[in-house]
C-alpha cells in the first residue's frame, strides 16, 4: 500500500480553504439588513405614543387618514337627489346641494369595518356641534345597512348610492369617505379614510 510523500502532503496542507459562492455572501447580507431594519421598526413604534384622549387624538391605535386631497377640492358638489335609506332619510330623498349651511357628507357601507367604527363617533359630533350630516349608503345591501345604522342609533339622515353613480360623480376612491362642504355647495375638504374626532372637528371648523 502506498502513502502520500511529504511533498503533496505538505501541497495539500497549504491548499487555500474554499471561499463562500457570492450567492451565499449575499444571502447573508441580505439576512443582516433585514434584522437591522426590523430592529429600527421596533424602537420607532416603542416610541410612538400609544394613549388617547377625549377627542381621538392620532395614536399608536388609531388608523392613519389615506388621504386629503381629492379631486372635488374647490369644486362644487353635483346636483343629485339621493333616496332615503328605508325609513332612515328623507321620503323624497336628499337634494345635494344643500345651500346655505356647511354640509358634512360621508360615504359608508355596512361591509366597511372602518366606516363602522367611525359612525358612532359622527354621530356624537353631529348632535355637539349641531352639524348638517348626511351619511350616503354606499354599494351595499339595504336591509344589512339599515340593521347596522338602528344597531348603532344613527339618527341622521341616511340615503343610498346604489349604483356607485354619485360615488364616481366625486370620483371617490374609498370608503369610508368625507366631505365637508361649504354653505355654497362647494367641497372644501374631502377626506379618504377613518377620521378620529380630533381630525373632524379640524375640518368643520375650517368651513364654519
Amino acid at each position: 500500500m502506498s502513502t502520500p510523500d511529504a511533498s503533496a502532503r505538505t501541497d495539500a496542507a497549504t491548499e487555500p480553504a474554499p471561499q463562500p459562492s457570492t450567492g451565499r455572501r449575499t444571502i447573508v447580507l441580505l439576512a443582516v439588513v433585514a434584522a437591522l431594519i426590523m430592529g429600527a421598526i421596533v424602537v420607532v413604534a416603542a416610541l410612538r405614543p400609544t394613549a388617547t384622549d377625549s377627542v381621538g387624538t392620532v395614536t399608536a391605535d388609531t388608523p392613519p387618514l389615506l388621504g386629503d386631497a381629492g379631486a372635488m377640492v374647490g369644486r362644487p358638489i353635483p346636483d343629485v337627489t339621493l333616496p332615503p335609506l328605508a325609513d332612515l332619510g328623507p321620503a323624497g330623498g336628499l337634494k345635494l346641494p344643500a345651500t346655505g349651511r356647511p354640509v358634512v357628507s360621508n360615504f359608508w357601507a355596512s361591509w366597511c369595518g372602518p366606516c363602522v367604527h367611525e359612525m358612532p363617533m359622527l354621530q356624537r359630533v353631529a348632535d355637539d356641534l349641531g352639524l348638517a350630516m348626511v351619511g350616503v349608503d354606499y354599494v351595499d345591501q339595504a336591509d344589512k345597512a339599515v340593521a347596522l345604522a338602528r344597531e348603532l342609533g344613527i339618527t341622521y339622515p341616511l340615503v343610498t348610492d346604489a349604483d356607485g353613480a354619485f360615488g364616481q360623480d366625486v370620483q371617490l376612491l374609498g370608503t369610508p369617505t368625507t366631505l365637508i362642504v361649504d354653505a355654497d355647495g362647494v367641497v372644501r375638504r374631502q377626506l379618504t379614510g377613518e377620521l378620529t374626532e380630533q381630525q373632524l372637528r379640524a375640518a368643520v371648523d375650517d368651513v364654519r
